[in-house]
């Protein structure tokens, strides 16, 4: 009884304790600046969301890509291992099939990791304190508790963030995570980089849910690849290129149809793995999305 009732005053403390600065701080914490923003600046005409993890997040600017493109542009992306369902479906409430346009920029990992329960998901519902979220995912409750207890240690300790590069305050008003843009680097050897190995049950399933969530509801839908390093191209283009085509499956006629090539670039633009550009790389990234994005608008008008 001892046990169950600790914990039941845990899930109150959840709701009535204020964040201390490590959790506002936290990377995942941006979910909820995420879900603000995209319900601020819902309804406006020609509006371009970007999906994805944190490649999206740090590879890709939607400040610029507004610049250019002449629409306002919000990036969505923050981690795939929340689960690209799970994050979508977050979004859902905040977006307008009549006026906006999804563009999906799906790591492998994104499609790969997506599952509808994930710790990293459950810390999102803990961020987020939605206790309709964790109605749903039940199994989150003894991660949401040891948040909670985690949490008051941080009070009582008077613990603080201290991560420069993963934190909320890293993104700016559009979404693009920027606090990794002005750090000094070491590129990361990725000579070993290989695709994440997608099974094509995983590729039917999240093809089905993007057709039946998105495409079906009306959203006019555009994907387009993540970046890769030269080092997969070399050795695995073939296979690389038939998941586009895979993917490609997902646009219509008047998108761009997706060239591997296009987006292997040298180890060298990439700040801390195989999946998140440096400045540099992101400047050539946002580019490629922005001739892709270009065509379809361009078709479409």
């Amino acid at each position: 009884m001892v046990f169950v009732a600790l914990n039941a005053l845990a899930l109150v403390a959840w709701q009535a304790i204020p964040f201390s600065q490590v959790s506002e701080e936290r990377y995942l914490a941006a979910a909820a600046d995420h879900i603000a923003m995209l319900q601020g600046s819902k309804g406006q005409p020609g509006r371009v969301v970007l999906l994805g993890g944190s490649g999206v997040a740090f590879s890709i600017s939607a400040e610029q890509l507004g610049e250019t493109l002449g629409r306002p542009v919000y990036n969505g992306g923050i981690q795939a291992s929340i689960g690209f369902r799970n994050l979508t479906d977050l979004y859902l409430p905040h977006l307008d099939p009549e006026k906006d346009t999804i563009v999906i920029v799906p790591e492998l990992q994104l499609i790969d990791l997506d599952e509808r329960y994930t710790s990293t998901y459950c810390d999102v519902v803990f961020l987020l304190k939605r206790v309709d979220l964790l109605a749903n995912r039940p199994r989150c409750v003894p991660q949401i508790i040891h948040r909670t207890w985690s949490e008051i240690r941080y009070h009582a300790q008077g613990i603080e963030a201290s991560n420069p590069i993963y934190r909320r305050s890293g993104f700016n008003e559009v979404g693009d995570l920027t606090s990794h843009l002005t750090v000094d680097h070491a590129a990361p050897d990725l000579r070993e980089s290989a695709l994440t190995p997608i099974t094509k049950e995983r590729l039917a399933r999240f093809e089905a849910y993007v057709r039946n969530t998105l495409i079906a509801q009306g959203f006019d839908v555009v994907v387009i690849p993540a970046a890769v390093p030269e080092a997969i191209c070399d050795r695995d283009s073939s296979h690389f290129q038939k998941i586009l085509d895979r993917l490609d499956r997902l646009n219509g006629p008047r998108a761009l149809k997706p060239d591997g090539r296009d987006f292997c670039l040298a180890e060298t633009l990439f700040f801390d793995g195989a999946i998140h550009l440096d400045a540099g790389g992101r400047k050539i990234q946002t580019a490629s999305v922005r001739r892709y994005l270009g065509r379809f608008f361009e078709n479409v008008e």
